[in-house]
């Protein structure tokens, strides 16, 4: 069982880290570069730049199951499926305040190669207050694609399809795509960590719903016809303190004993606190 999360403590400790998006020298100690698709920030050794932020993880648009913010309308396609996720102010006073101040750096970020005066994706306006959207592709290219025909996977050294993906956990009405899919791409879990566990795809949701969490983030923009378009790129996501208990449903899939213990202690809380209402 992991301490009880310090606000103040935390503050404390991350207030001198330059890659603390609170950082006044943020913005000065950064710059834009290109890559193959777009720009991205970058630091002095011109190395991709990692911010840090920490914030309330909401139920608002919360899309990081094994399908990602994929849905079966057809009018995207599951290779192009995103995990997505959107934090908010802490109501504690410090950390709301170094939210406050993070967002306002990533907002001179933007302003710096924002081309219009319509910047989108990353930072979201709402009655509440601003929000940070952090979205990463749930699949990426394989560097070999993989036969996808017998013949082809029993030639010598062929490349195979890894455990994690042969065994990716994704929803039934997604299956057939899924089955195409998976000889070009490989599908990556979220990095989302609670207790040193990584936790799986299908507990991600419900985990992440109303926890304070850190985020380590690339950040990334493309100019989009008569818009630009921005993007925080999680690298590793921590849960800091879990959210509120929240009652189980019939539609929701229960947490099973492979995660974190605290975790599991939590869905305990759960089913009690349902059967005895």
């Amino acid at each position: 069982m992991s301490k009880p999360f310090d606000a103040h403590t935390y503050h404390i400790n991350q207030s001198n880290i330059s890659s603390y998006a609170v950082s006044p020298n943020l913005v000065q100690s950064t710059t834009w570069q290109h890559t193959s698709t777009g720009l991205e920030v970058v630091n002095d050794d011109e190395e991709s730049f990692i911010a840090t932020i920490v914030g309330c993880a909401l139920a608002y648009h919360l899309r990081c199951g094994p399908a990602g913010n994929h849905f079966s309308s057809g009018m995207t396609l599951l290779e192009k499926a995103k995990y997505q996720f959107h934090i908010c102010h802490p109501a504690n006073h410090e950390l709301g305040a170094d939210f406050t101040a993070a967002i306002n750096n990533l907002e001179a970020l933007q302003n710096q190669v924002g081309k219009t005066k319509d910047h989108k994706n990353m930072i979201i306006n709402d009655v509440t207050g601003k929000m940070l959207c952090c979205a990463t592709n749930v699949f990426a290219t394989w560097i070999e694609i993989v036969p996808d025909s017998r013949h082809g996977q029993k030639v010598e050294n062929a490349p195979k399809i890894d455990e994690g993906t042969k065994n990716w956990p994704i929803p039934d009405n997604f299956v057939k795509e899924f089955d195409i899919l998976k000889y070009k791409f490989k599908a990556h879990p979220l990095p989302l960590y609670h207790d040193n566990h990584l936790i799986q795809p299908v507990h991600a949701n419900e985990i992440l719903n109303g926890a304070m969490v850190e985020v380590q983030f690339q950040i990334h923009h493309w100019c989009i016809k008569d818009f630009d378009s921005f993007q925080a790129t999680p690298q590793k996501v921590t849960i800091l303190k879990l959210g509120p208990i929240h009652i189980p449903s019939n539609y929701k899939r229960p947490i099973e004993n492979k995660d974190a213990g605290q975790i599991e202690s939590k869905r305990a809380r759960c089913e009690n606190e349902a059967s005895t209402s």
